[in-house]
């Protein structure tokens, strides 16, 4: 089967024959200018962010009763999850080189089913970092490839939907998740249930991999050699310095944001474990409605737009978030998920609008390194401030002033925006 051109949708996947039923879906999905890839790929986000990042502070509460004694050592937890992406970031740009992306993919998915079943029978601390530490960084091999592989054959104009459709998909799973946490403990009349839920995440895992494996086949993402972790092609990419430092800076806002909000919605703000299920439901909702919304905002509006509208709201939000108690607490909260959310989105759409597809995935990667140095040490230091302080008062705060901070980058991002690299190179 020949390759598309940049203007012309994949169609069905290779080696299907014509009459086949999935070559039928991927012809229709093809007239609609996605291909299979663009609705498989979605759920392979759910593994790398829902399951082995999002499930953590939700259950921290009742993890922290079962196996940690402070904030300070669940701090530990946050900051493994990502030194362990950190770490996969760099093992997956490298093997970008030599490996298809569909292959680590694969590989991330496996990687991260085997974390989660360590989580879920951890006797002790130190296998539940393990654990951590395995299902993130075979998260960091899903997120790297995924938004290569979901739009081969995608127009350019219609990128940022897609990818937002990636982060949306996290916004499903962790409402399904934290929905099923609130029908498990009321089903099990226990509040501090948490094992059972790594368990389904696991099964879960397995079913999207063998889906994966039979339903994505690629056209134009074989490796192409070398050592590619440098900066050459990150420089390439206009405005590549502040998009970077954007970038970092939100790195520590995610990770000091949502490493503990479960249990600052109860500590500060005066929230049962209900309610905060139930404001977790919300926040995958709105992520799952805001990450898309921003892609088609950037469309349309442009990316350096979107990325300082989004930018501008997490810094207003943030302060409501330090601020605020009660019923109103949830709406902030559940506001501040969406534009969250979209973020990285808007990140990845950008760098993939100036770069081709057999170098995405090598430079992507580059700027997710330094995205993950920055979040490495905010979960622990989230942590060890709210034992100090006795509140995360000041933690959310913090999170205003990297929010201002980023703003600042993001203006020096070109006005002008090039012409995107095509959608199949």
């Amino acid at each position: 089967m020949t390759s598309p051109t940049p203007n012309e949708p994949a169609g069905a996947p290779e080696g299907v024959p014509v009459g086949a039923p999935v070559g039928a879906i991927a012809r229709r999905l093809g007239a609609a200018g996605l291909s299979t890839a663009a609705i498989i790929i979605p759920l392979t986000t759910v593994v790398s962010h829902s399951f082995a990042r999002s499930t953590y502070p939700l259950l921290l509460p009742a993890i922290k009763d079962d196996l940690l004694s402070s904030n300070t050592q669940a701090g530990i937890g946050g900051t493994a999850i990502f030194f362990a992406y950190l770490l996969g970031v760099l093992s997956v740009t490298l093997a970008s080189s030599s490996l298809e992306p569909v292959k680590i993919l694969r590989i991330g998915l496996a990687v991260s089913a085997s974390g989660l079943g360590l989580i879920a029978i951890a006797p002790n601390v130190v296998v539940l970092i393990l654990g951590l530490v395995l299902a993130s960084s075979g998260g960091a091999g899903i997120w790297i490839t995924a938004p290569l592989l979901a739009t081969e054959g995608v127009a350019p104009n219609r990128r940022g939907i897609v990818i937002g459709f990636l982060t949306g998909a996290v916004g499903l799973g962790t409402s399904t998740i934290a929905l099923s946490t609130r029908i498990a403990r009321n089903a099990a009349d226990d509040p501090e249930l948490w094992r059972p839920i790594y368990l389904v995440e696991v099964v879960a895992t397995v079913v999207i991999l063998i889906i994966v494996v039979f339903g994505v086949r690629p056209h134009n993402t074989s490796p192409t050699g070398g050592r590619r972790l440098t900066l050459e092609g990150l420089r390439s990419v206009p405005g590549w310095k502040p998009i970077t430092a954007a970038y970092v800076v939100f790195g520590a806002i995610a990770s000091g944001y949502t490493s503990f909000l479960a249990e600052a919605l109860e500590k500060d703000g005066g929230l049962d474990r209900a309610t905060v299920a139930n404001i977790y439901i919300g926040l995958g909702i709105s992520s799952l409605v805001g990450a898309p919304l921003m892609g088609w905002v950037s469309d349309r509006a442009g990316r350096r737009r979107a990325l300082m509208i989004v930018m501008t709201v997490i810094g207003v939000l943030s302060t409501s978030i330090a601020l605020a108690s009660g019923p109103g607490l949830a709406v902030v909260v559940v506001l501040f998920g969406g534009m969250w959310a979209s973020y990285p989105t808007l990140t990845a759409t950008y760098m993939r609008d100036h770069l081709d597809a057999h170098s995405f995935g090598s430079v992507y990667g580059t700027i997710t390194v330094f995205y993950a140095i920055a979040s490495v040490p905010a979960p622990i230091v989230v942590g060890a401030i709210a034992d100090w302080r006795g509140s995360f008062t000041i933690s959310y705060l913090s999170v205003t002033a990297l929010a201002i901070t980023g703003l600042v980058a993001l203006r020096q991002l070109p006005r002008h925006e090039p012409d995107p690299v095509g959608a199949a190179v």
